[in-house]
């Protein structure tokens, strides 16, 4: 089943979520306006906001403050992909131009805090702080799997479950954040929470597994944003991991010097016929 129809239950809740997000990044100076349209061009599945309401939806009403979280999930994964695209010097997200490429470095980190500051900005109108300190402590944890990552590039020796305890912390946490909250904010008890909670890391997950797949085998056109941005900078995904532990003797120091290229454009094709 593709995504939309599995928010057609929300899909008025959905554009209600989406009117209020733009609304919240109107520009307070025309000096932002340009930024501020082109990164309303980054619409991708929104699942944050749709797992928010759909958790919400599952184990009671939907609130008016339901509305509010999605739009500040929203904003921090928006922030979130900000800032990778400066790590991973990407030069399209979404089909359109990176606001690093457009706009430069130091512009794309600032305009990234901007966005936090815009989600817990709504947050802290909110009548209680739960949703605060979840979120606040989810960006904590989001931060330490993207260091860790970082850390560990060109590291060979990272295993399986150390890739499933980065990507679990830097994607699946916000999924299981947004869960969490939907279900929270509907009333739910600390039973159905965590359940919630759970299923949302296994979300997070699979979404992390496919997308670093096709960062090796899909293309730019398909996918929309920069691909094979993962092997340029060393960062050993699922499929590159797998690649490793099943080579042996010249096969195995090929790849190893394939993926050490640091800055080799040309190495995907190379890696993927190991």
């Amino acid at each position: 089943m593709e995504s939309a129809g599995i928010f057609d239950s929300v899909k008025e809740l959905m554009d209600e979520v989406e009117t209020r997000f733009h609304k919240e990044l109107q520009p307070r100076s025309n000096s932002l306006a340009d930024l501020i349209a082109h990164i309303g061009k980054y619409k991708g599945k929104r699942l944050r906001p749709a797992l928010v309401l759909l958790s919400g939806k599952c184990v009671g009403d939907i609130v008016p403050q339901h509305i509010e979280l999605a739009v500040v999930v929203e904003m921090v994964h928006t922030a979130t992909l900000v800032h990778d695209d400066i790590i991973d010097e990407a030069t399209m997200r979404r089909h359109v131009e990176s606001v690093n490429s457009k706009w430069g470095r130091e512009i794309s980190i600032l305009f990234g805090d901007y966005l936090f500051s815009r989600g817990f900005t709504i947050l802290s109108t909110l009548d209680s702080q739960i949703a605060t300190l979840l979120l606040s402590q989810t960006v904590n944890i989001m931060s330490e799997g993207e260091l860790i990552q970082l850390q560990r590039r060109y590291d060979l020796g990272l295993s399986e479950n150390d890739y499933f305890d980065i990507i679990e912390r830097k994607t699946a946490s916000l999924c299981a954040a947004s869960c969490r909250l939907g279900a929270t904010f509907a009333g739910a008890n600390r039973k159905v929470s965590d359940r919630l909670f759970n299923y949302g890391l296994k979300v997070g997950i699979a979404f992390q597994i496919v997308d670093d797949c096709l960062d090796v085998m899909g293309t730019e056109e398909e996918i929309g944003k920069s691909l094979n941005t993962d092997i340029q900078k060393g960062k050993l995904t699922l499929p590159l991991i797998r690649l490793v532990n099943q080579l042996s003797g010249n096969k195995l120091e090929t790849a190893k010097e394939l993926i050490f290229q640091h800055d080799s454009r040309d190495t995907k094709a190379a890696i993927v016929g190991c």
